[in-house]
């Protein structure tokens, strides 16, 4: 039987680039243990890209976006971002560093060139629930700014006809305490700890899987039949 070939990229900010974290227990590193398993008896030769990068907005990613996504022609993208679009700074008077309208046409923008480029499977994730409260410069609690930005997530998932992983429903049962074992400690409280990690990869990975098989079982590009 023939080995087929699935790409797939991890875009986004910290969360997907994973933060503090050794390399080997990030999400994204997680997940490729539990595909490398799953495809030797599948078949599949599966290469993964993590192009997270700490501190970046969706303007920001899509400025790098050739490079790490359209040179790499994926198979499936998972798709993050958000925690850093909804951030107010004092240098912008309180205004988002990106805004909502913005944030929405940047997301669609990502998804409409990964499918240009040959992805056709993509899950976009909303965020998770962190542990900051106080009120930003805008006198918005930096919290609540997240659960705005996660529904416009949830918006464009709907509109792009693409698979939302609802990472903020999976966070929000946890009491407080439970939360905080999930994520870095103060003064942090946003960034996933080891255990945020895995609870992030048991989330995202039925996803991941349904989509990883889907594109072995497509035709490969460049095939007259597709």
């Amino acid at each position: 039987m023939r080995t087929r070939k699935v790409t797939l990229v991890h875009m986004g900010d910290s969360i997907t680039f994973g933060q503090y974290i050794d390399p080997a227990l990030r999400w994204t590193s997680l997940i490729a243990d539990r595909l490398r398993r799953h495809a030797v008896s599948r078949c599949l030769e599966i290469d993964s890209h993590n192009r997270g990068i700490s501190g970046e907005t969706t303007r920001m990613g899509l400025e790098r976006y050739p490079k790490d996504v359209q040179e790499l022609s994926p198979d499936v993208m998972t798709l993050q971002f958000g925690l850093n679009d909804c951030n107010c700074w004092q240098t912008d008077r309180g205004v988002p560093r990106v805004s909502e309208s913005a944030f929405k046409a940047n997301l669609l923008e990502m998804i409409v060139r990964a499918r240009r480029f040959g992805a056709r499977h993509i899950i976009l994730s909303t965020n998770h629930r962190t542990l900051r409260r106080d009120p930003m410069i805008s006198g918005e609690v930096y919290e609540e700014a997240n659960a705005r930005y996660s529904d416009l997530i949830r918006a464009v998932a709907r509109e792009a006809a693409v698979t939302l992983c609802d990472i903020q429903a999976v966070f929000k049962p946890f009491s407080d305490e439970e939360l905080a074992r999930m994520l870095l400690p103060a003064p942090d409280q946003l960034h996933l700890s080891v255990e945020g990690n895995r609870v992030y990869a048991d989330a995202i990975w039925p996803f991941i899987l349904a989509a990883v098989e889907a594109a072995a079982e497509q035709p490969t590009k460049g095939d007259p039949r597709i």
